[in-house]
């Protein structure tokens, strides 16, 4: 079966991408911003995607001068056969440990917040995994489709968040502007540019839109409106909890949903969100498992990729089980992770554009 049919239209690539990048403005990663950068921490999206952002436009560039391309076979088509496999290789532990890293966290946060403390990680780890196994396996135009419909509910949902955490914002909670400092909070977003990093993974679908000029507007358009969503979220966390709250609270999206009131007589609306919350990330990870298998599927010519996501999602729980608790896993690893790919994904593209593309000619 061809999973890169050519289905999927813009607003399937704009839900895909909302939902899969979007969703950091539910996780932990504003705790794991708030250690380093403090008060600041909600203007580091903003320097992360400045960073990555004309890296990944350039790559776009590349796919459109190379038509016939996807990700991996255009880097193999610039610097070789085994130099482009090397690199897609690299490209897919990073896809494959985002997701393994990622799901570890949002089991933590699930077992957290709605089952009791002595429930066994590995059970809700299996359930979890096993309903995004399923959902892969539907195909790529099906969750396209499906991101499309649920994405209304979903960002009904975080609007609403919005709207009744605007009467508790104390706006001076932001000052001093740049928290622990200038230099740290520049740092800061570079070193986590890689929090966008699933743009890149995207790449792997750039074939999967009826034309390739779907694609390139579907994506920008959904990172702009991505990077205002979470800026605005991370700003909301920082003007109700302030930034020693947050440095404490790893799942602040979660304790906003419980901080908030729909009038007097609406107890535990936390419970509305849930809903949705869950949906979107059992969606992100069907998302990135898929996307993750599809690129080993290309690194080595395996066209029918689909039969690899059983044993793909097998391993994504037990690597995903390795850390012995959530703070090693977030604050250790995850950050590690993050560090690692941000370079990676500056620089690559340029190494890709100017010197091997355009030295070789085919730019010209």
């Amino acid at each position: 079966m061809m999973q890169n049919s050519g289905f999927l239209r813009t607003k399937e690539i704009i839900a895909i991408t909302l939902i899969l990048v979007g969703i950091k403005l539910s996780d932990s990663t504003p705790a794991l911003l708030a250690q380093k950068a403090q008060n600041g921490f909600w203007l580091i999206p903003i320097l992360s995607f400045i960073c990555i952002f004309p890296s990944f436009l350039i790559m776009l560039y590349l796919l459109k001068k190379y038509n016939d391309k996807n990700l991996v076979e255009l880097m193999e088509a610039i610097t070789g056969k085994w130099i482009g496999k090397s690199i897609g290789l690299l490209l897919f532990l990073f896809a494959f440990f985002t997701t393994t890293l990622d799901s570890r966290n949002y089991i933590e946060q699930v077992k957290l917040l709605y089952f009791p403390p002595q429930s066994p990680t590995m059970v809700i780890f299996f359930v979890f995994i096993g309903v995004v196994f399923f959902g892969a396996k539907k195909g790529i135009e099906v969750i396209g489709f499906t991101s499309w419909i649920s994405l209304a509910f979903i960002k009904a949902s975080a609007l609403l968040v919005v709207v009744l955490a605007l009467g508790d914002l104390v706006i001076q909670r932001i000052f001093p502007i740049f928290g622990s400092g200038l230099p740290n909070i520049l740092t800061e977003g570079v070193k986590k540019a890689s929090m966008f990093a699933e743009l890149f993974f995207l790449l792997i679908a750039y074939k999967a839109t009826k034309a390739t000029s779907m694609f390139v507007k579907g994506i920008i358009i959904a990172s702009i409106i991505t990077l205002f969503e979470i800026t605005l979220f991370y700003f909301i966390y920082i003007s109700i909890f302030d930034y020693n709250s947050v440095n404490k609270i790893a799942f602040p999206f979660q304790d906003l949903t419980q901080f908030i009131e729909l009038g007097q007589f609406f107890t535990n609306i936390e419970t509305m969100f849930m809903v949705f919350w869950l949906l979107a990330a059992f969606i992100k990870f069907i998302i990135l498992i898929y996307l993750t298998t599809w690129i080993f599927g290309e690194i080595f010519a395996i066209r029918n990729f689909e039969p690899l996501l059983l044993p793909f999602s097998f391993l994504v729980i037990m690597i995903g089980l390795l850390p012995f608790n959530a703070v090693i896993n977030e604050l250790i690893l995850r950050e590690s992770l993050l560090t690692i790919m941000s370079p990676f994904f500056i620089i690559l593209p340029y190494l890709l554009w100017g010197g091997t593309a355009w030295g070789k000619g085919d730019l010209k």
